[in-house]
């Protein structure tokens, strides 16, 4: 790899060999649709346009799948679920804090605290 390439791949922090290759391939990927793109932009001839816009619109296919195998890789192939908006009624409790769930095991950061919403007292008076 090219060594002004290096600054590249090292911004997206591979964790193991088999990130470092993902990740150049990555940045190859990106660099050669800059490169159709500019080629499409200065085409010439109706040949030489459709042959850059054919190889930039693969790349630009090719980029996202990429990230999305790197996104899995990283993930071990288990989707990130993200939860917002979350109501608790009269009664109930709610975690307040990080929840992480693998494989039916809830488990929750320590370091929160855990709300529990309680009705409230309509029997005391002022």
């Amino acid at each position: 790899m090219l060594p002004k390439y290096r600054k590249q791949v090292k911004s997206i922090k591979p964790r193991d060999s088999i990130e470092a290759m993902l990740v150049a391939q990555m940045v190859s990927v990106h660099v050669m649709a800059m490169r159709c793109a500019h080629h499409l932009a200065n085409a010439d001839d109706l040949a030489q346009h459709d042959s850059a816009a054919r190889a930039l619109g693969r790349l630009a296919r090719t980029f996202p799948a990429q990230i999305e195998a790197l996104n899995r890789y990283r993930s071990h192939g288990e989707p990130a679920i993200t939860v917002q908006n979350v109501s608790v009624g009269d009664g109930g409790k709610a975690i307040v804090g990080n929840v992480t769930q693998h494989a039916s095991v809830m488990v929750s950061d320590s370091s929160r605290a855990i709300a529990a919403a309680s009705p409230p007292d309509r029997t005391a008076r002022a």
